[in-house]
């Protein structure tokens, strides 16, 4: 009899825990069911194809910025040309007093010799010294080519002037070579500039 009793009683047991876990597992299912997922705004973000891009875009932009500014500060001569060095001659003229220069010798030299950056040169020396001499600057030698250009900020001459410093500036510190075409345009702009200053 006892066995009798202990089966009943394990199939009670076992038929008891099986409904009480029945309706748990049902009701669970319909609440997963029912409820619908969420997904968070950022999963919602990367799904979306143009966010995807503006990341590549960022990623790309952020890299190259990274590589031009490596390349910037360290001394990586990759797109630079080489210095050319000024000759001797050059230097000697460069050095010398702008009054005391025989222009039109040294500019008919330079240009028989088609050095026409130092003709040009020549020519804007000799404009800063007729410039001294009418009283319309005051030359020094210590001053630079903008301090010139802004003694003559106020007059008319300031145009002009301005535009033969660039011409100057790009053909001498620039240190390209100065076709004859080019030249002749600026020996051009001298000339209309000094019968100005008549």
């Amino acid at each position: 009899m006892r066995k009798v009793i202990r089966s009943s009683i394990c199939r009670g047991r076992f038929f008891a825990e099986l409904t009480n876990k029945i309706p748990n597992a049902i009701t669970i299912t319909a609440r997963e069911e029912v409820k619908p997922p969420s997904e968070s705004f950022l999963n919602k973000l990367t799904k979306r194809e143009w966010f995807r891009n503006l990341m590549w875009f960022l990623m790309i932009g952020g890299f190259i910025a990274v590589l031009v500014w490596f390349l910037a500060s360290s001394n990586v001569k990759l797109f630079r040309k080489k210095p050319v060095s000024v000759s001797k001659s050059e230097d000697n003229i460069i050095t010398e007093n702008i009054f005391g220069i025989n222009y039109s010798g040294e500019i008919y030299k330079a240009i028989n010799a088609e050095n026409y950056r130092l003709a040009i040169r020549l020519m804007y020396l000799h404009l800063l010294k007729d410039l001294s001499e009418t009283g319309i600057i005051q030359y020094k030698q210590e001053r630079t080519n903008n301090d010139y250009v802004m003694q003559l900020y106020s007059t008319p001459y300031y145009k002009s002037f301005f535009q033969l410093t660039r011409n100057f500036e790009y053909a001498w510190y620039g240190q390209f070579q100065i076709k004859i075409e080019v030249f002749k345009t600026i020996q051009a702009n001298f000339a209309s500039f000094k019968k100005t200053l008549l």
